[in-house]
């Protein structure tokens, strides 16, 4: 399991049309619906065990073959699921979970004790989840991913991780693409003075002393940013840039 921790930081499908289409690049495109994919294991951690661990996959996906479609899932297989090298999100929604059971039933075999009052601890859980931001700004289609798991010991993870892609081309935005290279410092001074409003810090070093913001990493402009259509919230996830008691860390700033 220890690859999948490392490479989250900075989902049996089910397949259904519903409501909500979304324009694709390219003249001539079959417009998209969105569908869901969905893998759920729960399974004892032991022959005979009531115990369970579970291992679960909920996304939302675009139809089609479109440029928009095409790029979705390749994010959704390659970063929110984090397996590269499959042609579905089906397949690799399948192989992510085979690979993170296989290890898990390596790993409790060779702790578990029914005699154990900390057999408990075993039951492990990896939940992915991910689904479209309502009112994007128009053009944008902005995705939300979150992964929360456990492995025992004194608390899980939970990552989000946003994701912004221009409707007509189906391009993944970078934050060079909003934030030009002569405002980034302007960008990150707001950033710092709405981080210590938001916390009622006197100051940046305030803010520092009193939370531990900035103690593990200086702010920067992560990719892990959610599009508004006046403002920009960046996001940053446990241990990035403070400690695990900071929780997930946002910070919305006005558009440069």
């Amino acid at each position: 399991m220890k690859k999948h921790l490392i490479i989250l930081l900075p989902f049996v499908a089910a397949l259904c049309a519903c409501t909500g289409c979304q324009k694709d690049g390219g003249e001539g495109e079959a417009e998209p619906t969105w569908g869901k994919a969905s893998l759920s294991i729960r399974n004892p951690i032991a022959p005979g065990d009531t115990l369970c661990y579970q291992i679960e996959f909920k996304l939302d996906t675009l139809s089609g073959d479109g440029l928009l479609a095409r790029q979705l899932a390749a994010v959704i297989r390659d970063s929110i699921i984090c397996v590269e090298g499959y042609a579905t999100v089906q397949e690799a929604m399948t192989a992510c979970a085979d690979s993170i059971e296989k290890e898990w039933k390596t790993e409790m075999a060779e702790m578990y004790d029914p005699e154990s009052d900390m057999r408990e601890l075993l039951q492990y859980n990896y939940i992915v989840e991910g689904s479209p931001v309502e009112n994007s700004p128009e053009g944008i289609l902005s995705y939300q991913a979150s992964t929360d798991w456990y492995m025992g010991g004194a608390h899980g993870i939970y990552v989000v991780t946003y994701f912004n892609f221009d409707k007509a081309t189906g391009k993944l935005l970078d934050i060079s693409d909003i934030v030009p290279a002569d405002k980034e410092e302007a960008v990150l001074e707001a950033m710092k003075e709405q981080l210590c409003k938001d916390w009622d810090a006197k100051d940046w070093t305030d803010l520092q002393e009193e939370t531990g913001i900035g103690a593990l990493g200086e702010l920067y402009l992560t990719n892990n940013f959610l599009l508004k259509n006046d403002s920009i919230e960046f996001l940053f996830n446990q241990y990035e840039i403070a400690p695990y008691a900071a929780g997930l860390i946002g910070v919305t700033v006005a558009w440069p």
